[in-house]
């Protein structure tokens, strides 16, 4: 398993763990509140591909390819050990072209970001 794979499953599992994170996949419609079901595909240099759900507020890292990903991100694996360990953001990284969001939404990532982030500052 890569590093950043790894880096991931940890603050996922922190991230399942904390109501204030989980509160992030929860948007307000019409004075209805809607879970967000997203999924990341990550091609990551030196990696195996691996991917992302986001379901019921909850996250799970899974192997291999989901070819119907909302998301599909390319690049370097250290940026995201980089991201979980709290030393940069995808916004970053994005602007630095250490990844690549070649399917979806930039903002999906950033709102991803904030979960992350919530979960490092809660240590």
């Amino acid at each position: 398993m890569g590093q950043a794979k790894e880096n991931l499953m940890k603050i996922i599992e922190k991230m399942n763990e904390n109501l204030k994170a989980q509160s992030v996949f929860v948007t307000n419609i019409a004075g209805k509140d809607v879970n967000w079901e997203m999924s990341f595909q990550f091609n990551l240099d030196n990696d195996e591909p691996f991917y992302l759900e986001i379901k019921s507020q909850k996250s799970k890292v899974l192997d291999g390819t989901k070819s119907e990903a909302f998301i599909v991100m390319s690049g370097k694996s250290d940026a995201i050990v980089r991201i979980c360990e709290g030393k940069g953001d995808f916004t970053h990284a994005i602007s630095r072209e250490e990844i690549l969001v070649e399917k979806g939404s930039v903002m999906d990532v950033i709102r991803f970001t904030r979960a992350i982030t919530i979960v490092l500052k809660s240590k």
